[in-house]
């Protein structure tokens, strides 16, 4: 689950600045203050200007691929692919209204606490007890609450986004120009990936701003916070341990705390809250939490 809040925290947290491997947890979170006020800053400022072409959109994106090792033709090549689309309807998803606007908490739990996804994350923690355990072990972050956070992002991996990721943010680049540069960061990042990986472009599916994957990472996220939890040399954010592993360092990394209470304004809140910008999300995935503990022995 991507709201506009929580895409504005991607913007920030995952600016250069920000690498995991190389800050502590309380740095991370100092880095994250001034992260998030200066591309809020940075955004609102911006003016918004011309629509750019196919040609200078890839052309952006290209300019932010020189020096990762991907040659030119790998992107020639995807961007070149008869699969390759324009979503009109993404440019509205970014126009207009308040970044930080929510709906009052009661409205939004009515979608997040369901019976259904209350009942299916039970039946996750029962289908994937032992993972969820080797996750806490190895980090310190609860089984349980990553479950809810796998629930609210992907519905437990039933639903990761229907849009082509590359082309959600190639369409970003083009129609949405004072977000031009950030998605050209983005889209660069996944190219980086995909090709390290040998993946197909086009059959990763995500959300409108990019994020892909059980846990819902952006392309630079990944970079910085993803982790080979099962050790078998790739980082898959569409396989459980490294979807679940990924998540729980990211959580460490913005402060979470082993011991902490389950409350909104504890160190394992404010760690869901830099993970999405949105008290209605932390407040929804520690009520998730709560009432799938309920149903299980």
């Amino acid at each position: 689950m991507r709201t506009i809040p929580a895409f504005l925290l991607s913007l920030l947290i995952l600016a250069p600045a920000a690498r995991a491997q190389s800050v502590s947890p309380a740095d991370f979170a100092a880095q994250l203050t001034l992260l998030r006020a200066a591309a809020l800053l940075s955004v609102r400022a911006q003016k918004p200007g011309p629509s750019l072409t196919p040609a200078q959109a890839h052309a952006k994106i290209e300019a932010d691929l020189v020096g990762s090792g991907v040659p030119a033709s790998y992107a020639d090549a995807v961007f070149a692919d008869p699969r390759a689309r324009i979503y009109p309807q993404i440019p509205g998803y970014f126009g207009g209204g308040s970044a930080t606007a929510e709906i009052p908490y009661d409205q939004y739990q009515k979608y997040v606490l369901t019976a259904s996804r209350i009942s299916m994350g039970a039946q996750f923690v029962r289908d994937h007890r032992a993972l969820l355990a080797q996750v806490e072990a190895r980090t310190g972050v609860d089984g349980t609450l990553l479950t809810a956070l796998a629930g609210v992002e992907t519905l437990y991996g039933t639903n990761t986004g229907r849009f082509q990721v590359i082309d959600a943010l190639d369409t970003i680049v083009q129609k949405v120009p004072r977000l031009s540069d950030w998605a050209a960061r983005e889209a660069a990042a996944f190219l980086e990936m995909t090709y390290a990986q040998g993946l197909d472009a086009h059959a990763v599916l995500g959300s409108y701003a990019g994020a892909f994957g059980y846990v819902q990472f952006e392309p630079s996220s990944y970079q910085r916070f993803a982790v080979d939890f099962d050790g078998d040399g790739s980082k898959r954010l569409d396989q459980w341990p490294d979807a679940l592993g990924s998540a729980a360092h990211y959580l460490v990394l913005a402060g979470y705390r082993t011991g902490a209470p389950f409350t909104p304004d504890s160190p394992i809140g404010r760690s869901l809250f830099a993970y999405n910008h949105s008290d209605n999300y932390v407040r929804g995935i520690l009520d998730l939490r709560a009432a799938i503990l309920q149903r299980l022995p």
